[in-house]
């Protein structure tokens, strides 16, 4: 045993856990838990955010790219509050996080203490675990639990309140071990079921989910749908599960629904959902499974499983592992290279299993080519300034292949998931349909971090830019310089376009007049700052923002968009007919 204090055996524990930054805004409380101790420590640092919520947002963007634990803090009571907003992102996403908060000390609580707040009960509702630590002895104890409970399956937030006057105490603290991670696998004979319906089926495709960025399954999930010659399909947050550059690729489902994969999903008669809640953004309204199509579904949560759909086939365990189940299986059954099934399809399409020389890839080709003349008509249609399809297209030119780019909320978000191709799996961070906006803006400063080797290209729309635009200075402050691209069409556009198409076009309480030049506010915070009215100047915007990332320089480009000019996916998904 090794006698310490309390805030230097949290200190310790943090660093066993493999932390590297603790993500938030301190108050004089949080000195005293433990970021005293944390700034004689090497090998973990603080970023310090300029509000509670980003703080939490910037630890989400942080895990999401690196795979560890996101950790945030907020000091008592105002502090903690303003942070609880990221901490129903966690839940929602099944990001894990460990969540610290300050709270008044135990000697004094319930006489009125200086930011005394009834924490654990607020709490309680938003995270899988939450626990006070009242004796300095049980921090390491308290740590271990709240990582563990962080990355239980399926993963979420834990929340640890820590008053004041507890980790000033000596303690003899054991070696500190690091808290399980636990992975599991899905049923043999389930596996078994599921595999024999991928191989029967004529047309099956798969829908990537969150679950399998989680799981780091990208390498497994291209494997068996090259060995089957299956077409792959992403929720939002499973974009990037396979390279959009794959010939297998097919596009997003839902709201993000194109040509492209409006037909591969419809007309497939096995869909395998992988890794997702399967929530309404991914499926619009639920509509009845048709009894001629199977269903099998593996999540890491049981949950999630007949929700909405009753699955055939229900496959518990993480990602990786199951798609290594499924891809011994449908190995064992097939052989590399054999064929499996010549019958005549739907469209009159045959499958066979021999990649890359099959009929859906053609066909995914085909209509790749119809969909991208549909989308220079709306270009050519545009009443401007600047279509959000040819601002995609330029960032797409000038990206490096594998930057990371964070999708903000705002109306130009459906256009940013459809049109922009990411090359690199994993590189894709989104919040979950908890819908939080202003999320973009702190997460890329995590996912900077996280991997600064990597551009990191931020891209939303003004108003969810404004709620966490006070952020920019932290970029600068803490060496993240990336790119943020503000699609500012003056207004709340996602509503607007609701009162444009189901309320006679009566406009109220959605306009921005005057609007923030982000621009001239970027400058001001340090960053570069950018404006494109035109098509003309988006070569040099653009151009220009990339290069003051390369020299250190967090950047900002503001550009003028349209206000409801939208996706047909994102219509049709409102149950609007498209033109």
């Amino acid at each position: 045993m090794a006698q310490m204090t309390g805030d230097r055996a949290f200190v310790e524990a943090l660093r066993a856990e493999g932390v590297r930054y603790v993500f938030g805004l301190p108050g004089g409380h949080s000195v005293r838990i433990f970021y005293d101790k944390m700034a004689q420590t090497d090998g973990i640092d603080a970023i310090l955010t300029r509000h509670e919520t980003a703080g939490a947002f910037a630890a989400l963007g942080y895990a999401q790219i690196s795979g560890n634990a996101a950790v945030c803090h907020g000091t008592a009571g105002p502090g903690w509050s303003q942070t609880i907003v990221g901490v129903h992102e966690s839940l929602s996403g099944r990001i894990p996080m460990v969540c610290i908060a300050a709270a008044a000390p135990v000697a004094t609580y319930g006489k009125g203490a200086l930011q005394e707040f009834r924490q654990i009960e607020n709490m309680v509702a938003c995270t899988k675990w939450a626990y006070r630590v009242d004796r300095a002895d049980k921090i390491p104890w308290a740590i271990q639990q709240a990582f563990k409970h962080a990355f239980a399956l399926p993963p979420g937030p834990a929340f640890l309140d820590v008053p004041i006057d507890v980790p000033a105490a000596e303690i003899d603290a054991e070696p500190y071990h690091p808290a399980p991670r636990p992975r599991s696998q899905a049923d043999e004979e389930d596996v078994d079921r599921a595999a024999e319906m991928l191989i029967e089926a004529k047309r099956p495709v798969i829908v990537a989910g969150r679950g399998v960025h989680q799981a780091r399954a990208w390498d497994e999930l291209r494997e068996l749908a090259e060995l089957l010659i299956i077409p792959v399909l992403h929720t939002n947050h499973g974009k990037s599960a396979i390279s959009d550059s794959h010939p297998l690729s097919a596009g997003g489902v839902g709201v993000n629904r194109t040509l492209i994969s409006s037909t591969i999903l419809n007309s497939s008669d096995c869909w395998f959902w992988l890794g997702s809640q399967i929530e309404e953004f991914a499926v619009g309204h639920w509509a009845p499974m048709p009894p001629e199509r199977r269903f099998i579904h593996a999540d890491a949560d049981s949950g999630n499983f007949a929700k909405n759909w009753n699955p055939d086939v229900a496959l518990l365990g993480d990602a990786q592992l199951v798609l290594r189940q499924l891809i011994a299986a449908t190995r064992d059954r097939v052989g590399q290279g054999a064929r499996l099934d010549e019958q005549a399809v739907p469209h009159g399409v045959p499958r066979v299993a021999r990649y890359p020389c099959s009929p859906i890839v053609e066909e995914i080709a085909r209509l790749k080519a119809q969909y991208a003349e549909r989308v220079q008509a709306q270009i050519a249609a545009s009443e401007g300034p600047v279509h959000p399809a040819q601002l995609l297209a330029e960032v797409q030119r000038q990206k490096d292949q594998d930057a990371i780019i964070v999708l903000g909320e705002g109306a130009g978000r459906v256009w940013t998931a459809t049109e922009l191709k990411i090359d690199t799996p994993g590189h894709w961070v989104s919040a979950s349909d908890f819908g939080c906006m202003g999320y973009a803006v702190p997460a890329a400063i995590g996912a900077k971090l996280a991997k600064p080797e990597c551009q990191v290209i931020a891209i939303t729309g003004d108003a969810s830019f404004q709620m966490q635009m006070q952020e920019l200075p932290v970029a600068a402050q803490h060496n993240a310089p990336v790119t943020w691209i503000v699609m500012n069409n003056n207004c709340l556009g996602w509503i607007k376009w609701g009162q444009k198409v189901r309320y006679d076009e009566r406009y109220y309480a959605v306009d921005f007049d005057p609007n923030w030049r982000h621009d001239l506010a970027a400058e001001a915070a340090g960053c570069h700052g950018g404006r494109v009215e035109s098509p003309e100047q988006l070569e040099g915007a653009i151009a220009a923002a990339l290069r003051a990332n390369a020299e250190g320089q967090p950047a900002v480009v503001d550009v003028l968009t349209p206000q409801t000019e939208q996706t047909d996916g994102f219509v049709q998904h409102h149950g609007v007919a498209s033109e």
